[in-house]
């Protein structure tokens, strides 16, 4: 028997349907499981055929797995007027694809267990996500059908990698101003990394590694981050990027437009939103919870760190732009922002591993 964990605000998510401002069935290509697929051919009369047409197949020679073929406003076909899903209304909520059940729900596996979350993209999850106050909490439950298959090994690894993101969990939580917090963190990434690296290739016994302090080391990452040039290389980076939504472009190219006065307005803005700078503590602790456990995969824990701080640093961005556009940062416009982010930037592994490369410190150079 294995173990799930998940944040402890995880059970209190609930889709809210038709209520949602940005449906998932909109704009999104719905992939269809081969155990939906199966059904969806057994299901009779009229819905079971337009059912059945409502699908593409799977393309063996691109490797596209079978979905449903949006319309011409990028609707899922089978999305009613009222923003209802009618397999749902049809057929049940268990005969839904395994995408349309799960979203915006996300899993990771371990050698002895799960780690489930919400992601951003959803506002009903960002309104959760951006609500909590204190420090992370956390529910864990032992579960049947997560069984332990990992070697020795395999879970020591894993659990140093948690106990690293545990220290991080606490610097993100600190109450200190957003700059020394994130400058801080970065510093303890680029130590984990290489206590990480020290883990993986130890050097032969009685050789001593040399420790020469770099200029890297005493560095400041905020102030780095927060120059002109800096925010000009990334926002160019984002605008390179494959985007979903004309008012993601929209957003990124009015920001770009007014940088010299989003950095000098910057502080002003957050002593305006000092009551609700929890906000990045907990955006911090998602993108870390959501992507710092991938280093099991490329070894780069110093790279998961400052993909948490870049996008926790483009929010606020954003948030200082929308602030001298329209004289406040809405809870409505925060949640809006974060959105966006999420489905721009964290459903496309390209942009993430991007980010998470993006050199803050050279653009010092």
């Amino acid at each position: 028997m294995g173990y799930i964990r998940r944040p402890a605000y995880y059970k209190a998510f609930r889709c809210i349907g038709s209520d949602c401002t940005e449906n998932c069935c909109i704009g999104w290509e719905i992939d269809v499981d081969e155990d939906s697929l199966a059904y969806y051919e057994t299901v009779p009369g009229d819905f079971g055929e337009r059912l059945r047409a409502s699908i593409a197949p799977a393309d063996a020679q691109t490797g596209e797995p079978a979905h449903f073929r949006l319309d011409a406003e990028e609707r899922c076909p089978l999305l009613n007027d009222c923003n209802l899903c009618e397999v749902l209304l049809h057929l049940g909520e268990d005969k839904m694809a395994q995408i349309c059940t799960d979203h915006p729900r996300y899993y990771e596996w371990f050698s002895d267990g799960r780690e489930d979350g919400l992601g951003l993209c959803c506002e009903a999850a960002a309104e959760l996500i951006l609500a909590q106050t204190g420090a992370p909490a956390f529910d864990v439950t032992e579960a049947d059908g997560v069984s332990e298959t990992g070697t020795e090994a395999e879970t020591e690894l894993e659990n140093v990698l948690f106990s690293m993101r545990d220290a991080l969990f606490r610097l993100a939580c600190e109450d200190a101003p957003f700059d020394d917090k994130a400058d801080r963190l970065y510093r303890t990434a680029k130590a984990q990394q290489e206590q990480y690296d020290d883990l993986l290739f130890p050097f032969p016994e009685g050789e001593d590694k040399a420790a020469d302090e770099t200029d890297e080391d005493t560095a400041s990452w905020s102030q780095a981050f927060w120059r002109e040039s800096t925010l000009t290389s990334l926002l160019e980076m984002l605008l390179g990027f494959e985007i979903n939504k004309d008012d993601w472009r929209t957003l990124l190219t009015g920001a770009k437009a007014r940088l010299p006065e989003i950095i000098a307005r910057r502080n002003d803005f957050l002593q305006a939103y000092q009551g609700k700078r929890h906000e990045y503590d907990n955006l911090l602790t998602y993108f870390l919870y959501r992507h710092f456990m991938k280093a099991l995969g490329d070894d780069a824990v110093q790279d998961k760190v400052q993909l948490a701080l870049v996008s926790t640093a483009v929010i606020q961005l954003l948030d200082v732009y929308e602030w001298l556009t329209n004289g406040e940062l809405t809870h409505w416009a925060q949640i809006c922002i974060c959105k966006a982010y999420s489905r721009e930037i964290e459903y496309n592994e390209d942009n993430t591993e991007q980010l998470a490369a993006f050199s803050v410190l050279d653009e010092m150079e």
